[in-house]
């Protein structure tokens, strides 16, 4: 299996989402020949991380109850709502993976490079289209602000508050909250 590489990647349904989710690979130079050596795990090449969209924000990650209009958080696949003891379910990939997963745990392969989740400035809170095109127009892409821009740089184009929201999201202190139902989980910090 060490020939296996896991790559993530999505489909991307508008222009501002391309490219929001991609990997980081050890390559000798950028080409094709290149790319293939580090998939095929050749060479010393190899992919290094996969950098993506945290799953609680999707818009189908948990089960929703169409009674309550609410996706439902449990520790445990939701097959009945909690709040009001319905079956009116849609249910989300995490509720179906735990009905139909036939081992408790996962097991990666020692090589699997690890996924990165991040929050994309649109889903920060205080963050808007015109802060965005600040920030854009500043650091030229949204993957610049979200992992190599300081929090110095970034309060100097927008604000204290809005760095630090932004800082705190990409550092993994924001609380998420899953989507379901066809809409996107939220963030809170």
């Amino acid at each position: 299996m060490e020939t296996r590489s896991f790559l993530t990647n999505s489909d991307a349904h508008s222009l501002p989402r391309i490219a929001r989710e991609y990997n980081k690979m050890l390559v000798e130079d950028i080409s094709f020949k290149e790319i293939v050596k580090a998939i095929k795990n050749q060479d010393g090449r190899r992919i290094l991380a996969n950098y993506g969209l945290d799953p609680k924000l999707g818009k189908y990650h948990r089960s929703f109850c169409e009674d309550c209009n609410d996706s439902i958080e449990i520790t445990e696949a939701a097959t009945t709502c909690p709040r009001c003891g319905g079956v009116n379910i849609t249910f989300g990939v995490f509720d179906r993976i735990e009905l139909i997963k036939d081992k408790k745990e996962s097991k990666s392969p020692k090589h699997r490079p690890p996924y990165i989740y991040q929050v994309p400035l649109t889903f920060i809170p205080g963050v808007g289209g015109k802060t965005i095109d600040k920030l854009l127009d500043n650091f030229e892409t949204e993957m610049n602000i979200l992992h190599k821009v300081s929090q110095d740089d970034i309060e100097a184009v927008v604000g204290e508050k809005i760095a630090s929201n932004i800082i705190n999201a990409t550092n993994g202190k924001a609380k998420v909250h899953s989507g379901g139902g066809g809409v996107y989980g939220k963030v809170s910090l």
